[in-house]
């Protein structure tokens, strides 16, 4: 059978090329929605329930042990999902080509980093995993998170597998943890705009494109 490490010539180590990535300084960024100005904490245009969210998670995570940091950011996230001032308008925008991800917090200790991402109709991610903790909330719409299997008798498949396509709806929270056995795509199907907003263990203002395991289609 052949092993993870045989297998690795079938992963690509990347996050998607095509999503419009608004942080300064990354090689990878749309320059016409690169902005000036990015530093740790409180991003350009994040209100201040951001703020409120981002001060809950570090004294949460301070507090609770590395395997149960997801479970804490989540519980954290829950009361804000339906807030109607989450979100300033500026991070409400999405992109006609992708789907985009705002920056709304970056932790100045790294420990982790909140995005917001818009979904216009028929906008989806490749399927892929996490290399850090997370927490996924829809804010708003009726996106889908679709789950595959990547293991064949204890070793990775090459083939990924559909496991069941899970349709959420505003308010709904999920982890996922590091690796290749939480492999999933999120989308939106529907006709209407979708905006999840997202938490992950790792520092995305320096490293941007860090986060995800894409898998080759």
């Amino acid at each position: 059978m052949a092993s993870f490490k045989d297998s690795e010539k079938d992963l690509l180590m990347r996050t998607d090329d095509n999503v419009i990535v608004p942080f300064a300084g990354h090689p990878g960024a749309n320059v016409r929605t690169a902005a000036p100005g990015f530093a740790y904490g409180l991003q350009p245009d994040a209100t201040p329930f951001i703020a409120e969210l981002a001060a809950t998670i570090h004294a949460t995570l301070d507090n609770c042990q590395p395997h149960a940091r997801a479970a804490a950011a989540k519980a954290s996230l829950r009361g804000y999902l339906c807030e109607g001032q989450l979100l300033a308008t500026a991070h409400r925008q999405g992109d006609a080509h992708s789907y985009r991800r705002h920056l709304l917090y970056a932790d100045p200790s790294g420990q982790f980093s909140i995005l917001a991402i818009v979904w216009r109709p028929g906008q989806h991610t490749p399927i892929h995993g996490h290399t850090a903790w997370g927490v996924v909330g829809v804010y708003e719409g009726k996106p889908y998170c679709e789950v595959f299997d990547t293991q064949t008798h204890d070793q990775p498949a090459i083939n990924l597998d559909p496991l069941m396509k899970l349709r959420l709806k505003a308010g709904d929270l999920t982890t996922v943890q590091p690796g290749i056995d939480d492999v999933h795509r999120i989308g939106n199907d529907s006709l209407s705009r979708c905006i999840t907003i997202h938490i992950y263990g790792r520092d995305l203002l320096a490293s941007p494109r860090s986060i995800n395991i894409i898998f080759n289609s």
